[in-house]
């Protein structure tokens, strides 16, 4: 059997000349144009190289890119900032001796969500975060990922087309803004096996077998390293009206497409189950203070009794440049930058996902933005059309990867005619540990694990918390909260 193969992604990007985009092609000639016009009307030179400087200056920034960034991305990202430092917005303190006493709530992007629990027609919990900033609601998903031993090539074949299915599912309707799938390792404590030994085993079992069972779930101590999984589903505010902006209608509506949700992800061999609201806080509180796990992991659903969606926050951050500081831990933040050139296989991610020792705390989420059946259409042709232009304006080598691209996007345009979804997709790498943490080893074994993943990666400077909040996966989408212009963007 042939092993299938994946790839044919492409960047979208408008053709212009000499290799720029279309809208600085034609800012380029607008302010040639300027000049000319402004040296025909003054008759004078100084006139006319005052005006060159400025047109320079202006364009630039926007025809130089670096690590897929212009030089005015780069430029308002540092004066931004700059900015919010001399306002003291990269530091926060809350508990009881802060300005609002007795509170920890989320900082930044997260501070005006709310959590709360539904449940389904069919009985089913389930947790629902609201960011009123966006207006988006997100149900977050725990998944437990079969293995691939003893599994066949053409079960896991299936198991990656289920799965495209999802997408291409989730994104008809144009009610979902993104899916984003987590794979966390987490430091075994072992509370968890115990819990659930503890209420699997009867009382009136045999001696032995209950011996056996929990010698089996002990804490043996040690820094044993477990996986977590789990999907979360942004939609946007469903419905017209009072329904658009009543939450329990909101629920009511995702209450309804869930059970489809899980079981498109069964048939992918993803089996789900909605998080609840005590598990979701569980998992925030743990992730922003390392020393409350064991105490999290051990009140189990009673956690509740003292944590609300107000206090799982920090206590105390500390937004850096190219880190982030909170209650006692360090984490540091990537971004894809590049997706796998070529043609990858299922594995390709492998190296990246496979838990470390040495690197205990780490987060990976991959964003899937998902376009509706209408955009797509629109985006597939238009991508179509910008990659026969620039091929026919492209010399030399450029040609060939120009050819490529016509190729793949004819490609992506057949099989979006035959119903599968168009999605963008990025993904964030968070490592997180003490404060005296060996943090340069780390950086170096995250950009090796990438690197064997033939994943291009780079440090999200100046985004640091924002960045850590979109990878829990709680339904944070990053490009929906953007503060830099998209026509000054690469």
């Amino acid at each position: 059997m042939t092993a299938r193969m994946y790839g044919r992604w492409e960047r979208p990007r408008s053709a212009g000349f000499f290799g720029l985009t279309w809208g600085v092609s034609m800012l380029g000639l607008g302010l040639i144009i300027t000049v000319m016009v402004g040296f025909m009307i003054t008759r004078s030179l100084s006139v006319a190289a005052g005006l060159i400087v400025a047109a320079a200056l202006v364009f630039t920034p926007l025809a130089i890119t670096r690590n897929g960034r212009t030089g005015w991305e780069i430029a308002l990202l540092r004066v931004q900032f700059a900015a919010a430092r001399a306002r003291g917005e990269h530091v926060y303190h809350a508990g009881r001796f802060s300005k609002i006493p007795g509170v920890a709530k989320l900082p930044g992007l997260l501070a005006d969500s709310r959590l709360s629990e539904y449940e389904t027609a069919g009985g089913k919990r389930f947790a629902m975060i609201h960011i009123r900033r966006s207006d988006h609601y997100t149900v977050a998903l725990r998944v437990v990922p079969r293995g691939k031993e003893l599994v066949d090539q053409a079960q896991i074949d299936a198991w990656v087309e289920g799965y495209g299915q999802f997408l291409a599912t989730q994104s008809r309707g144009g009610e979902v803004v993104a899916v984003t799938a987590v794979l966390e390792n987490v430091v075994e404590t072992r509370l968890k096996q115990a819990r659930e030994v503890s209420r699997l085993v009867r009382p009136d079992a045999p001696v032995y077998a209950q011996a056996v069972m929990r010698e089996a779930a002990a804490d043996v101590g040690g820094v044993g390293v477990r996986i977590e999984a789990r999907i979360a589903i942004t939609y946007r505010a469903i419905g017209k009206g009072r329904i658009r902006r009543d939450e329990a209608e909101q629920a009511r509506e995702i209450g309804q497409r869930l059970q489809g949700v899980l079981s498109q992800l069964a048939r992918a061999g993803l089996p789900a189950t909605p998080l609840q609201a005590w598990e979701v806080l569980g998992l925030v509180r743990t992730r922003y203070d390392l020393a409350a796990q064991r105490d999290v992991e051990a009140a189990g659903a009673e956690v509740t009794r003292t944590q609300s969606w107000d206090s799982v926050g920090p206590l105390a951050h500390q937004d850096r440049w190219d880190h982030y500081v909170h209650d006692g831990a360090r984490s540091i933040t990537w971004e894809m930058d590049a997706a796998p050139r070529g043609a990858v296989m299922e594995t390709v991610l492998e190296e990246l996902l496979r838990p470390r020792a040495d690197v205990p705390r780490k987060r990976v989420a991959i964003v899937y933005r998902l376009h509706s059946a209408a955009e797509a259409t629109t985006l597939v042709d238009s991508d179509f059309r910008d990659a026969v232009a620039a091929e026919q304006t492209e010399r030399g080598i450029a040609t060939a990867s120009a050819r490529i691209r016509v190729g793949n996007t004819q490609a992506t345009r057949e099989e979006q005619a035959r119903g599968a979804g168009l999605t963008r997709f990025g993904a964030l790498i968070t490592v997180t540990d003490h404060l005296d943490g060996d943090f340069p080893g780390i950086e170096a074994s995250v950009k090796g694990m990438a690197a064997a993943s033939r994943l291009g990666v780079r440090r999200c400077y100046g985004t640091q918390a924002a960045a850590f909040a979109a990878s829990l996966g709680i339904g944070l989408i990053l490009p929906e909260h953007t503060s830099i212009s998209k026509r000054v963007s690469a």
